[in-house]
């Protein structure tokens, strides 16, 4: 039976990517930040083997990987905020940096020759003209927050110890990627939530940020997919983009939320919500992943925010 690490296994994409690994017959041993919540992976903890460790701490890492000594390593335990990264720079930068440094220090120094996952992200590619639509993997790198700073630097970091580490490592660049469990500090939820809290109520206001962006949103429970393939199939030292292929505008994914519910609920335009460096329109091209996997996603977008508010339901009305 092969052995999986999932670092943040305890978050919104981690927890999906247990449950994808346990469906594949893999034992699965997770990280999880001792002052954090592990609602998460409730339904499953008995499957796992958890481990408390803050990727800050080098020592305790370091000594945990080499316990595991896992065959796969999916890193996955970041602060993943861009509109909060702002509000502190410096700790998503330290967290994000010296988190990745710990697990790859570790793993060179131990001689692992685990397949290593690095998920960078699509908010490494900035605020991007039309004429590098779709964002190919070639796509010149302008980060426009602390948050996607981060990002380029654990994809280069990734990447360095592939040249100089000797690891096997694969880095990612998903893009949007939502579904039921994801934080409310996130759009999609965020509309979720809201509405959900609203129908309870009778109806009323709901504040929204920037309606007129546009994203590539993929359904979380086919990006863990993807996760689980580019370590299988993908090639060492590559990165790769995960996503649709196809931008969806944000105030059309509330038209869709809110078709799903039959309160009145008035929508209103929150200042506060509003983004001086938010990204315009962005989405992938996903041709190169394709080529050497054959993954696509699957999961219509109707279903995946129908199964968002679900949840957002369940959470009011246990």
């Amino acid at each position: 039976m092969k052995k999986a690490l999932v670092t943040g296994i305890a978050g919104f994409a981690g927890s999906h990517l247990a449950e994808h690994l346990l469906k594949n017959n893999f034992k699965v041993s997770g990280f999880f930040h001792p002052d954090h919540s592990n609602q998460n992976i409730d339904h499953i903890k008995d499957k796992l083997n958890l481990i408390a460790c803050d990727v800050l701490d080098f020592e305790k890492v370091r000594q945990a990987l080499e316990k595991i000594n896992p065959d796969y390593v999916f890193h996955l335990a970041a602060f993943a905020s861009p509109a909060q990264s702002f509000k502190e720079p410096k700790e998503t930068l330290v967290n994000n940096i010296v988190g990745q440094l710990n697990i790859t220090k570790s793993l060179a120094e131990i001689k692992s020759s685990a397949r290593i996952l690095v998920v960078g992200s699509a908010d490494e590619y900035g605020n991007i003209g039309s004429k590098y639509l779709p964002a190919g993997e070639d796509t010149p790198l302008a980060p426009a927050s602390p948050y996607a700073v981060s990002k380029v630097a654990q994809d280069m970091l990734g990447l360095q110890f592939f040249l100089s580490g000797k690891l096997n490592v694969v880095r990612v660049r998903p893009f949007n990627h939502i579904g039921p469990r994801q934080s409310s500090a996130f759009v999609v939820p965020s509309f979720a939530s809201q509405i959900a809290k609203l129908e309870k109520e009778g109806g009323g206001v709901i504040n929204v940020g920037n309606l007129e962006a546009w994203r590539d949103f993929t359904d979380v429970r086919d990006m863990v997919r993807a996760y689980l393939l580019v370590l299988e199939k993908g090639e060492f030292g590559q990165v790769y983009n995960l996503g649709s292929g196809r931008a969806v505008k944000i105030g059309d994914i509330l038209e869709i939320l809110l078709s799903f519910t039959k309160v009145k609920i008035e929508v209103k335009v929150d200042k506060s919500r509003l983004r001086s460096a938010d990204i315009k329109k962005i989405y992938c091209d996903f041709s190169k992943f394709k080529k050497q996997t054959g993954w696509q996603p699957k999961i219509p977008l109707q279903t995946t925010l129908f199964d968002t508010i679900e949840y957002e339901r369940k959470k009011l009305n246990p």
